[in-house]
């Protein structure tokens, strides 16, 4: 972890949160957000922290369900009152000040082609989060474990649907597919100035999951990112280290 005069915020539940650094670029932006679970608790804070645009992604039935509870209840304050609800539970969100078209859910599973694909069910039952690349099952791809049929699609397509020239927040929380995902952005030379990733498979700990993620690491250095945080499992925080630069340069002022 780069050691920075910056001291990332979070935003969100201890279960949802999320860091990131409190450039002013944030405000009045538009961010992707992409798994979104029965958790909207960062999503629902940063549009109203920064009267921004969250274009959700995700795919999964329990996800479109839980979107569309905190739809039907924009405007409304939380009915829990500790302020801290189960993450399934829409009525815990404060949904005070927060317009229709500051939340959006597209119906996609992000990938880096547009296709159909083989979304592969959680190995607790219990638990909601499908994915692609079946990490918590060995990343074994077959038919031999429960899984939805999910149309993907890929980060330029959102970029160019929403016109979206720099893109300044990224959130992955993606079930193993962050791996392909952030390597495919890369080579296509598409640098969000913010990624706030979770590597799933690190919370599944093997050789792959390790290796991936060194990978990964690796190449967003090569591309100018450095980390700026880590929670000592899973989740990372990227920043262009040209932007972070330059920031610092204005508190030297």
């Amino acid at each position: 972890i780069e050691k920075c005069k910056l001291i990332p915020i979070c935003l969100g539940s201890q279960y949802g949160g999320k860091r990131f650094f409190d450039f002013h670029e944030l405000f009045d932006t538009t961010i992707v957000s992409c798994g979104l679970g029965e958790d909207a608790s960062f999503d629902i804070q940063f549009a109203l922290t920064y009267n921004a645009k969250v274009i959700i992604l995700d795919p999964t039935p329990t996800a479109i369900t839980h979107f569309e509870g905190i739809i039907d209840r924009i405007g409304s304050s939380s009915n829990v009152q500790d302020q801290a609800p189960s993450h399934k539970d829409v009525e815990g969100y404060n949904l005070t000040g927060l317009s229709y078209n500051q939340l959006v859910l597209e119906k996609f599973a992000l990938w880096t082609n547009h296709e159909s694909l083989r979304f592969f069910a959680p190995k607790n039952p219990k638990h909601t989060s499908y994915s692609i690349t079946n990490y918590q099952n060995d990343y074994k791809l077959d038919s031999d474990f429960e899984y939805i049929k999910v149309d993907a699609v890929t980060i330029e397509s959102i970029l160019e649907k929403y016109n979206i020239h720099q893109l300044q927040l990224l959130k992955l929380d993606i079930e193993g597919a962050e791996i392909d995902v952030l390597k495919d952005m890369l080579k296509k030379r598409i640098y969000p100035t913010q990624i706030a990733v979770e590597f799933d498979g690190l919370n599944h700990p093997s050789k792959r999951a390790k290796l991936d993620s060194k990978e990964v690491d690796r190449l967003l250095r090569q591309h100018g990112y450095l980390c700026y945080h880590f929670d000592g499992i899973a989740d990372f925080l990227y920043v262009l280290s040209s932007k972070v630069d330059t920031e610092l340069a204005k508190y030297a002022k």
